[in-house]
């Protein structure tokens, strides 16, 4: 997956792009949605700024992310220990190689790679405090 007008920023929780653009999701912002399309092989992530006073500097109300070409999704279900509240919170963004999916899908969330030098062939792993 090729990012063409972001990038992953340096706490892997957050998005830089050009012309000082930035947003720290972990911080600023809470997961709202996950639409996946199969006909069309898109998948878009949305934000909204979270009301915590913390983040009124924020410019943005909503952040949306658009993925197309998606060849493939594996959702974790959620830990039901955490509060519903904690689905909304990303705890880090980060991206993989393919050969790290593994047969047991509850592995394949088991680790965290932090890779500034990611492949376009690599998978994006969104983690999130429920998780």
């Amino acid at each position: 997956m090729q990012f063409l007008n972001f990038a992953i920023g340096s706490s892997y929780t957050d998005l830089v792009w050009p012309e000082g653009g930035y947003a720290d999701l972990h911080n600023n912002f809470d997961f709202t949605a996950l639409y996946f399309e199969p006909a069309n092989a898109t998948l878009r992530l949305s934000w909204r700024k979270s009301a915590g006073d913390w983040a009124a500097r924020e410019p943005w109300a909503e952040l949306h992310l658009a993925f197309e070409g998606v060849s493939y999704l594996h959702l974790q279900p959620r830990t039901p220990k955490y509060l519903l509240s904690e689905d909304a919170c990303l705890t880090h963004l980060c991206r993989t190689p393919p050969e790290m999916r593994v047969v047991d899908p509850r592995e394949e969330f088991e680790n965290i790679y932090l890779n500034e030098r990611a492949q376009p062939d690599y998978d994006l792993l969104l983690y999130f405090q429920s998780e």
